[in-house]
């Protein structure tokens, strides 16, 4: 295991010694929570494509209330797990995360039957206020994620989604969903996206 991944204020996290593992940079951690700023607190953060889970640390750090992390690689799942768990106070708060190794292609079918690892958290109920995906930058999904995300019953009506990808990617806009900004860290481009339904 790597550990020269970091939170914002220096804490050590682990990540796998791969190659195919890319953890989101500091650089671009610390633009989304400056952007975001005080509206994480005590919202509900959905993760997906978590990886070591970096993103869902620094919503924990920055007061999101409920967060759920969803991975495929079972590797990368326990490192994301390891690495939620290894924050401050954690053990006041278990019951507020969950990190479930599943497909992100398959858990965001609006119709697919949602189980989570803990059945703590009852999805029902539970709507997001931050959806993050950062798909490797590679493939060419980005668009049908949103898509489903966008059809799914777990957004609010003002959620903010946050797609992380290439610069070379331009998500346009749709009849779900339109863009709310749009930023640049070297290669990795963070476009905010927003339901069309709430104006």
């Amino acid at each position: 295991m790597k550990t020269n991944l970091r939170l914002i204020g220096g804490k050590k996290l682990e990540s796998p010694n791969n190659i195919y593992t890319r953890p989101t940079t500091l650089r671009v951690r610390e633009a989304i929570f400056n952007i975001l700023n005080t509206r994480v607190r005590n919202s509900n953060w959905l993760d997906l494509f978590s990886g070591t889970g970096a993103i869902s640390c620094e919503a924990y750090n920055h007061g999101a209330r409920k967060i759920i992390a969803i991975e495929k690689n079972k590797i990368n799942s326990k490192i994301c797990l390891k690495n939620i768990l290894s924050l401050q106070d954690i053990d006041n708060r278990k019951n507020d995360i969950d990190v479930i190794c599943k497909d992100v292609l398959n858990w965001t079918k609006p119709n697919y039957e949602r189980n989570l690892s803990s059945k703590i958290i009852d999805l029902n109920k539970l709507k997001f206020d931050f959806v993050y995906l950062d798909p490797p930058y590679d493939v060419n999904f980005h668009v049908l994620v949103l898509d489903q995300i966008f059809r799914c019953n777990f957004l609010k009506k003002d959620s903010i989604v946050i797609c992380e990808h290439s610069l070379n990617l331009n998500i346009k806009k749709s009849t779900l969903w339109e863009t709310m900004d749009v930023r640049d860290y070297g290669q990795s481009r963070l476009t905010f996206l927003i339901n069309v339904q709430q104006t």
